[in-house]
């Protein structure tokens, strides 16, 4: 689910199309748009003519139930007997790639195989939404337009060097194959992997592992380095040093009584090396230190919910156990949770629209919220913290 365009094929502002013609207009002007970029007229011919309108895909970008649950249910889904078993036996069997992309770029198998489970349980949930229709419709959508455009065009582009199909068809959002990457980014880091001269991500284990690779080292991983760690805190610390932009060095985190949960030291040995305090459920759920490599997660995916999950379960894959946890409050339901986005904005607080979503914005004014109530300042809205804004 790679959401950066890193190659652009629409780089004018003005060939950008406008919001609100109609959808046969739009895939005339898409054609010209093809025709300029020197693609062939058999294919824009070809995938013109076999793109559709999909409304559902439409309903799906506006709904996004799994940016609703808490970090504990999304984990304990995501995180499970399934993947932890095959991830452990993908490990085995393509070690050689594995070890190939360790020499080169320094990457771990356990994070590979992390995105791989998480994207498509290793290829088998690859979808079945017809990739050309469902990047077009995104991209005569108004939400996000421009970014499809180039990712329509790219498709196109793909079928015209034969690495795609006009039949193919993958994710909702036009993501394609077992690690579910979008048009620009297999243009630009597809791989053949198993040395049969063509790079097929649908089908071929060596191919996504090692255009993954590509990805995930052209995003910016440190070699060798790690990635997360589950830690313990005392029971007084001070909440509001946890959470985006209050980096702090080891050194820093130790002096405040960070300690590592399963290791006499930490993973990481470079104590001048700063990390951040992650807090995915409040204080009273698992408690992380995320090291500059975690950042190679966000990238892949901005939300910060999967983005922990996937550094977990590649920590899981790598051997560590199942984080510790009290018993977490629940996340507010999306009614309560807009309610609370109400109260924050009444109060001039950014939450960033009242969508039900706990997003990074949600959870900033939280904090600054608790802060201001004298209440810990983890970010996490409690129903408690609802009923006391409300009475």
């Amino acid at each position: 689910m790679v959401w950066i365009a890193l190659f652009s094929v629409v780089q004018a502002e003005e060939n950008a199309l406008e919001c609100g013609i109609d959808f046969d207009g739009f895939l005339r002007q898409m054609s010209r748009m093809a025709l300029s970029q020197g693609i062939s007229e058999n294919t824009v011919v070809e995938t013109i003519t076999s793109t559709k309108y999909l409304p559902e895909v439409i309903a799906l970008d506006r709904s996004q139930k799994a940016f609703r649950l808490s970090f504990a249910d999304f984990s304990r889904r995501s995180v499970n007997a399934y993947r932890l078993i095959n991830g452990k036996k993908k490990i085995i069997e393509f070690s050689d790639t594995f070890n190939q992309i360790k020499s080169n770029y320094g990457i771990p198998a356990e994070v590979i195989t992390a995105f791989w489970a998480m994207e498509s349980d290793f290829g088998e949930v690859q979808g079945n939404f017809h990739t050309l229709s469902a990047l077009a419709t995104l991209a005569f959508d108004c939400r996000r337009a421009k970014l499809f455009q180039e990712h329509y065009l790219a498709a196109i582009t793909l079928i015209d060097n034969s690495r795609l199909t006009v039949s193919a068809r993958g994710a909702w959002a036009g993501e394609y194959g077992q690690v579910q990457m979008l048009p620009t980014d297999i243009l630009r880091f597809g791989k053949d992997g198993d040395g049969d001269g063509q790079v097929t991500l649908n089908e071929s284990p060596e191919d996504t592992i090692l255009t993954a690779a590509a990805l995930i080292n052209h995003l910016g991983w440190n070699s060798n380095e790690p990635w997360l760690e589950e830690v313990i805190l005392p029971k007084n610390f001070h909440w509001r040093e946890t959470g985006f932009g209050r980096a702090k060095t080891l050194h820093e985190w130790v002096e405040m009584g960070v300690r590592p949960r399963t290791k006499n030291t930490f993973i990481l040995e470079d104590y001048n090396v700063k990390s951040l305090l992650l807090l995915p459920q409040g204080r009273k759920g698992p408690k992380f230190l995320a090291y500059p490599n975690f950042n190679l997660f966000l990238k892949w995916n901005d939300s910060f919910i999967y983005s922990v999950t996937t550094a977990y379960l590649a920590t899981r894959l790598n051997g560590y156990s199942e984080y510790l946890s009290e018993q977490p409050e629940n996340i507010l339901n999306k009614e309560q949770m807009i309610q609370l986005q109400q109260i924050l904005g009444e109060l001039e607080f950014d939450v960033g629209g009242l969508d039900g979503i706990l997003g990074a914005k949600t959870r900033q004014a939280v904090r600054s919220l608790q802060i201001l109530l004298g209440l810990p300042a983890d970010s996490w809205p409690t129903l408690e913290l609802l009923t006391l804004l409300t009475n």
